[in-house]
């Protein structure tokens, strides 16, 4: 994980719910999928508008240790957008925030568009 994690509204102290929000990513890039989403199902209890816990979950869903692979494999994941997760995610997002998980999703977006069901 190379972008910087937000923590916004607290009801344990900051540094736990950062230090779960980390350890959740951690668990997701070691691929131990279970265990990060206990961790981000723990911030989303400290801070239920935690985009980055929201986010972290739809990458546990999709078994996904890189976010990276939602571009480099756009028809694997085309689904993601629409989770609950997903909208979540870009509802609680800051700017920064955002463009980054709309950039990460563009290619499925894209695919989307091209599907007639």
């Amino acid at each position: 994980m190379t972008r910087e994690l937000k923590v916004s509204k607290i009801c344990m102290d900051k540094e736990s719910t950062l230090k779960e929000l980390k350890l959740g990513y951690l668990n997701l890039a070691d691929g131990l999928f279970d265990l990060a989403q206990t961790n981000f199902d723990m911030v989303i209890l400290s801070d239920p508008e935690n985009a980055d816990a929201f986010w972290g979950l739809i990458l546990c869903k999709c078994h996904i240790r890189n976010e990276q692979a939602l571009k480099h494999n756009a028809t694997l994941y085309k689904n993601i957008v629409y989770l609950k997760e997903y909208e979540n995610a870009l509802n609680y997002a800051d700017e920064t925030q955002k463009a980054i998980f709309e950039n990460l999703t563009s290619e499925i977006k894209k695919i989307n568009e091209g599907d007639n069901y």
